[in-house]
């Protein structure tokens, strides 16, 4: 699986643990919502920036958020 995908699937899970739609998200995080359909299928390489925008409106970490089992052999 390629990083992007990883990140991704990443992205989607603590979302949908959080229970926030993708619209509602998106809006949160001050990213267009088809983009973010696009980063959740791991077809769009992000910015160290958008992550941070993404990891702060999930209210963790960066460090917090690539704790995680698929990140274990990037």
């Amino acid at each position: 699986m390629e990083l992007t995908e990883k990140i991704g699937k990443r992205i989607t899970e603590l979302r949908k643990a959080k229970k926030i739609s993708q619209q509602k998200f998106s809006y949160e995080a001050d990213i267009e919502r088809s983009f973010l359909t696009h980063i959740e299928k791991g077809r769009k390489n992000i910015s160290v920036g958008t992550l941070q925008r993404i990891t702060s409106a999930l209210q963790i970490s960066l460090k917090d958020f690539f704790d995680s089992k698929e990140f274990s052999k990037v």
